[in-house]
């Protein structure tokens, strides 16, 4: 092999072969995260550590197929841009991995303890890992189970669509289900409604105007023949303006103000009018309706996801789900799927775990704890000479206040030395002044006297 090193020695060589070749055994070993220095005193298991991290790169390949997948599936498609966050999670799921096998070691009991949690984060990774490729493979199945429903419920809205916006308006209550199916308010719709409206109050206006009029026909009638002298039913016969005559008059008069018939009559005509207004336009608006109906139905099923449109990731996922169920073979061929690559994404931790505790392992262990009690004991020599220092900075600072407590005294009372020198210094001052006084006082008083002046110097100078 190229990476054949004797028992005991460092190899500290770079990773390539005798000649420049390229050493794949030992950049495999890397991805298993071992110490090549350690690992070369036990040459004899090379193999595993490289078999170890060809696990890991396979597990992070197969991690960057399903990133491909998946992001193909979300955006609808591959591109050449989502090679960098493919690589980008290869390289998240190829450390993470070779974390997992490298940071154990020791006894067995240590082991497990360490090797559950991360058993458990490979689990997790698993499924993440899993779902794109599993969804891949049955790809076919669930395509065709989404693109059947889109026609369903694009045949579902149309007839919704049609249901709810009739073309021709019928002006029937707004139907249940059609809140949110409303297209729009046609002019037709509206226009016919209002024509109903209009011919329903014009035939009630009719009705009575007819009934008016008839009784108003009847009353005049009367009037007149019995103001002509026509004998008939009620009349006297006579000709000539008489108290029937006038009171019959009276009465047509009477009920032609009250009944407004007039007015009524003048409504009517404009009730006819407005009806022969709205009637001549409203076939071609239910003809155009008709079309307008058909086209924001096309328009709104068409903006619904057809056959040709892409399918995402969630559609996928929820298809496979309703196919599993519907299909009990399809569910455990899916799950086993999913169980296969999840147990492959763990095969680095598994590896690990049912590889046992190796030479290298406790060698890893004993240089582990060797380099924690080197640790220990520099941090221990620090700690005591940082400590000592601050013992002798202590003694330093506490001899350094002693000086300076005795200069201080030694000044204090070289201060009081001087003091007492400048007191007695004045004191001598004054009294000799004063005894020079005392001496010029006597000679002036002796020579007022007239006699001869004598002065005592011992006196003087005492």
């Amino acid at each position: 092999m190229t990476d054949e090193v004797p028992p005991g020695r460092h190899s500290k060589a770079p990773p390539a072969g005798p000649g420049g070749r390229f050493d794949l055994g030992r950049r495999l070993r890397v991805l298993s995260g071992v110490d090549e220095e350690i690992l070369d005193q036990v040459p004899l298991e090379r193999t595993r550590y490289v078999g170890l991290g060809g696990v890991v790169l396979g597990t992070a390949v197969v991690a960057g197929i399903s990133m491909w997948f998946a992001l193909s599936q979300v955006l609808g498609g591959p591109h050449i841009g989502l090679v960098i966050p493919t690589v980008i999670w290869m390289l998240i799921v190829l450390n993470l991995d070779r974390w997992l096998v490298s940071t154990v070691t020791g006894i067995w009991q240590r082991r497990l303890l360490m090797l559950v949690p991360r058993l458990l984060v490979a689990v997790v990774l698993g499924f993440v890992i899993a779902e794109p490729l599993v969804l891949k493979v049955f790809e076919t199945a669930v395509v065709q189970h989404v693109l059947d429903e889109r026609q369903d419920a694009r045949s579902t809205e149309r007839a919704l669509l049609l249901r709810c916006n009739p073309q021709e308006p019928t002006g029937a209550r707004e139907q249940r289900g059609c809140e949110d199916a409303r297209l729009l308010a046609p002019a037709a719709e509206s226009d016919a409604t209002r024509l109903r409206d209009l011919e329903r109050d014009a035939e009630k206006l009719r009705t009575r105007v007819n009934a008016d009029s008839a009784r108003y026909d009847r009353l005049f009638t009367q009037a007149t023949n019995e103001c002509g002298g026509v004998k008939t039913e009620g009349t006297s016969g006579r000709r000539g303006m008489g108290p029937l005559c006038e009171r019959l008059d009276a009465a047509v008069k009477s009920f032609a103000v009250r009944s407004k018939l007039a007015e009524n009559q003048k409504r009517l005509r404009s009730l006819d009018d407005q009806v022969s207004a709205l009637r001549e336009p409203l076939a071609d608006k239910r003809a155009d309706f008709g079309q307008r109906v058909e086209a924001d139905v096309r328009k709104r099923v068409d903006a619904m996801p057809g056959a040709d449109d892409p399918v995402g990731l969630l559609e996928r996922m929820r298809a496979l789900h309703e196919l599993t169920v519907e299909n009990p073979y399809l569910f455990g061929a899916s799950w086993l799927l999913r169980l296969f690559l999840i147990l492959l994404d763990c095969l680095p931790v598994l590896v690990k775990l049912m590889g046992g505790t190796t030479t290298y392992d406790r060698m890893v262990d004993r240089a582990n704890r060797t380099q924690e009690r080197i640790h220990e004991k520099r941090l221990q020599f620090s700690v005591d000479g940082r400590v000592g220092e601050l013992e002798l900075q202590a003694h330093r600072d506490a001899e350094d206040r002693r000086r300076r407590r005795q200069l201080m005294d030694i000044e204090s009372k070289a201060a009081d030395a001087e003091a007492r020198a400048t007191v007695e210094a004045m004191i001598r001052r004054r009294t000799e002044e004063m005894s020079l006084q005392g001496v010029t006082h006597v000679i002036k008083e002796e020579r007022r006297n007239g006699s001869h002046p004598h002065i005592d110097l011992t006196s003087s100078q005492n």
